[in-house]
């Protein structure tokens, strides 16, 4: 089903117990993001739930949700509306990602009700959390930034972390520079003018969803493929962009070309504070929203968090499209990013090896589509290995590799984003180099079998447990076959 909003994903989140408000009174600068932080460290993934706070300290009448996109895989199933499973989520985006739907234009929506212009704009006026509390620079969005190529009008949207840093300016940290509005915002430096930019937060969470993607088809478009519906988009009041018409807050202005102030840290997705550098401003110029609108924030900071698995859900699904369609490279079966490494600094490769040079073909096609800022560790295994089972990939790495033959190093490229590892404290921050591993852990030779018994007879005697009057059998994980 598509939803039109927030507002009608929420109740179908509360209606399966994906999301629970809580009533007490809580401080916005350190309380909502530690109560969110301890749904993700202390519950396994399938129990985890959003919240929504609807008694928020100084701002009466205030409501925030966060944590309803992506806390699990069912509540992305959930979002995309297919089966909780990670093959019909992947199905879901790719259908989406093949059969755009273009976004069409209507002459007003919800997120018009209230218009706030010029003097009247004060962004403290929104209950805006400090998500690491004592440890980031100050309040933070986590929205869906929309920007316009200047050049040929491509349109790009992103989650960027944005630090409110006055009453109508804030930081935005654009990541990478092969990203689309990093792209866009050096073409307007070179052009010696301000970039319009818009700022949307509370929307249909499969635009939260696509926002990832890598620097190409509109995201947009893409959602609508996915969603199986055009997404509704409305004029911008003060600058020639577009948003999506049913938004809980719009926030309009420039991204200013001509100076830089200092932005972050910021709790990020690797696990680690990242910032305190000189970042471009955002200047707003108008605020619009619904009535009683409602804060969205996406949890970041140490993984698991809702940014790994929002890059999983649609990077995986966008990566073997590309290896298995765009590409046409035989024998993939499967791609895994490590949540640990935000689903940005680790992928596995599950293929059917069948020439040579095919394990290099997979890993420089994986880069050369998400661009060389991602994966660091690129590690292609053969397909009898269930390359989600952490278990596995360790007795692969065990068993399958020769490091003086198998592992080759890539030096002096990018990056992977905000990695700590590739700045050393006398580097110049925006000129970190790094390097990248690539692993050929697929068997060159034939191996002896493995030391299992029959898959067949495992097989037989976990459908026939019970009959042996054991315990049930937990977390059963059967090789994928011989």
């Amino acid at each position: 089903m598509a939803y039109d909003g927030l507002r009608p994903y929420l109740q179908v989140l509360e209606q399966r117990g994906m999301l629970r408000w809580v009533d007490k009174e809580v401080d916005k600068d350190w309380e909502i993001g530690s109560v969110l932080r301890m749904i993700f460290r202390g519950m396994p993934e399938e129990k985890r739930y959003g919240i929504g706070f609807s008694n928020i300290k100084g701002f009466p009448g205030g409501r925030l949700v966060a944590g309803v996109v992506a806390a699990s895989r069912d509540m992305i199933a959930t979002a995309v509306g297919c089966e909780p499973t990670l093959s019909a989520i992947h199905e879901r985006v790719i259908a989406g990602i093949n059969n755009p739907i273009e976004p069409v234009m209507v002459e007003t929506g919800p997120c018009k009700e209230i218009i706030i212009k010029g003097d009247d704009v004060d962004l403290n006026a929104l209950p805006i959390p400090i998500w690491t509390a004592d440890k980031d620079a100050g309040p933070y969005l986590t929205p869906l930034w929309v920007t316009r190529d200047p050049e040929n009008g491509r349109r790009n949207i992103g989650i960027r972390r944005c630090q409110i840093k006055s009453r109508n300016t804030t930081g935005i940290l654009f990541g990478a520079p092969d990203r689309g509005g990093a792209i866009h915002f050096e073409k307007y430096r070179r052009m010696g003018k301000n970039m319009p930019a818009a700022i949307f937060i509370g929307a249909d969470p499969v635009q939260y969803l696509v926002a990832p993607s890598r620097y190409g088809p509109d995201e947009l478009a893409v959602a609508g493929g996915i969603r199986g519906e055009a997404v509704e988009m409305v004029k911008c009041e003060t600058i020639d962009l577009e948003v999506p018409a049913s938004a809980e807050i719009v926030i309009e202005g420039e991204v200013l070309t001509n100076g830089s102030e200092p932005e972050g840290p910021f709790g990020e997705f690797t696990g680690y504070m990242a910032g305190g550098r000189d970042g471009p401003v955002f200047k707003v110029n108008c605020i619009t929203h619904r009535k009683d609108p409602i804060m969205m924030g996406i949890i970041s900071q140490f993984p698991p968090s809702e940014s790994s698995m929002i890059k999983r859900a649609l990077l995986e699904a966008g990566l073997k499209k590309h290896l298995t369609h765009d590409l046409n490279i035989p024998g993939i079966s499967d791609v895994h990013a490590l949540e640990a490494g935000g689903c940005t600094a680790a992928l596995w490769i599950s293929m059917k090896k069948m020439y040579p040079g095919h394990v290099d073909q997979a890993a420089f096609g994986t880069l050369g589509y998400m661009g060389m800022s991602y994966f660091k560790w690129i590690v292609v295994t053969d397909d009898d290995i269930d390359i989600e089972d952490s278990f596995m990939r360790d007795w692969v790495m065990c068993w399958r590799v020769r490091p003086d033959k198998d592992m080759r190093v890539i030096t002096g490229t990018a990056s992977v984003e905000l990695d700590p590892s590739s700045l050393g404290p006398d580097d110049v921050v925006g000129a970190e180099t790094s390097a990248k591993v690539i692993i050929d852990a697929t068997r060159k030779w034939d191996y002896p079998d493995i030391s299992l018994p029959p898959l067949d007879k495992m097989r037989a005697v976990a459908d026939d447990w019970d009959s042996y009057g054991l315990p049930p059998l937990e977390d059963l994980k059967l090789p994928k076959g011989e």
